[in-house]
């Protein structure tokens, strides 16, 4: 990895478009053709952000006898688009350019790349515990009041299933729409989305899940717990791998398509493990140092992953190896962190309400 700038300016100041929000950054999300980018706040504002760059970073390098440099941006970025929601609770890629968004209120709305509200998938009294939308095959989940509700198609037709005493606060659905995971506060449900009623597998927690996540395979779940550390369920053979010595309760957990690599946060360093036929090996990623990683996100395509820290800090690693470029020193703690589907693009959210896109040229990683 490169990095060759002017004195004195930083890499974020000069690949990152930023934007101040009333409230702390609780979730990003880009929509599925990488044009816009929905940001939802604390406080239940929901805007877009348009990736289409008046100022690219590619415009602005010059090389001067093998010398490369890159030149401050000379404009603001364009504005946020603004829109009605202001309960929002989650957010979701949807069909085609288009984003779902949860309410308080117990709404699921269809949102357009405009800001536009395009109808209401769910409406219901009682707010939307968990939901997540699988776009290759248009599956949406939505538990309710310890009721899942699984619905596809347009119009859409949709199954609902009891679950009893399990109280599902996180749900995921993995990469093929086969299985369905359901967590409440202490126990994991591993469903078929074809046949819900019943569980395919499930463990106990030993602490409260704080994030969900398959595998690209969809061999494996990570559990991220509260106090509990990192859960690793084998889903074909109904084992799990514990690690429990975190510092730290891990809010983020990200899977590495290009290698078999699992990464989390909640430690003093990036924490990752590479998962073999039956063992998981431990990595070490980046440098370890005294303060927090609070949320991670691998690369869709390169071997690296981003980390946002306590303090502020930004870095990209590469996934084994302990190198690291700083995009940020410091700032808001880091809050969510997103990668675009092509790469290009990582969108980085803190609690101090700073949402930005920091665009990546292709000079900058070997």
């Amino acid at each position: 990895m490169n990095q060759q700038t002017i004195p004195n300016v930083t890499l974020f100041s000069l690949l990152a478009r930023n934007w101040g929000r009333p409230a702390p950054i609780r979730q990003l999300c880009f929509n599925g053709d990488d044009t816009a980018l929905a940001i939802c706040s604390a406080d239940g504002a929901v805007a877009l952000a348009r990736l289409g760059d008046n100022e690219p970073p590619e415009s602005r390098i010059t090389i001067d006898n093998g010398q490369t440099t890159i030149s401050p941006r000379q404009g603001n970025p364009s504005p946020l688009i603004s829109t009605r929601i202001q309960e929002g609770d989650g957010l979701s890629a949807y069909r085609g350019d288009s984003f779902l968004v949860s309410t308080a209120s117990g709404e699921l709305l269809h949102l357009a790349r405009s800001g536009e509200i395009e109808s209401k998938v769910l409406s219901d009294r009682t707010p939307i515990d968990a939901f997540a939308h699988n776009p290759a095959t248009d599956l949406t989940a939505v538990v309710v009041r310890r009721r899942l509700r699984l619905q596809s198609g347009e119009p859409p037709p949709s199954r609902d299933v009891e679950l009893g005493d399990l109280a599902p606060r996180l749900v995921s659905i993995s990469d093929d729409g086969a299985l369905i995971a359901l967590s409440g506060r202490d126990r994991l449900s591993v469903r078929r989305t074809a046949d819900a009623s019943k569980p395919l597998c499930e463990i106990s927690l030993s602490s409260k899940p704080q994030s969900l996540k398959w595998s690209p395979d969809g061999r494996w779940l990570g559990i991220g717990q509260q106090t509990g550390g990192l859960c690793l369920l084998d889903v074909d053979g109904g084992e799990s791998i514990a690690f429990s010595e975190f510092p730290g309760p891990i809010r983020s957990i990200d899977w590495s398509p290009t290698v078999n690599t699992v990464i989390a946060s909640g430690a003093y360093r990036i924490a990752g493990w590479s998962m073999g036929t039956t063992l998981a090996k431990a990595l070490a990623t980046g440098r370890a140092g005294f303060v927090m990683v609070e949320t991670v996100a691998a690369h869709p395509v390169k071997t690296l992953v981003a980390a946002g820290y306590a303090n502020g800090r930004i870095a990209i690693a590469g996934i084994g190896s302990p190198d690291e470029l700083t995009i940020r020193d410091s700032g808001g703690a880091v809050t969510a962190l997103r990668w675009s589907a092509s790469g290009r693009y990582l969108a980085a959210g803190d609690a101090l309400g700073n949402a930005a896109i920091i665009t990546f040229p292709n000079e900058i990683f070997k």
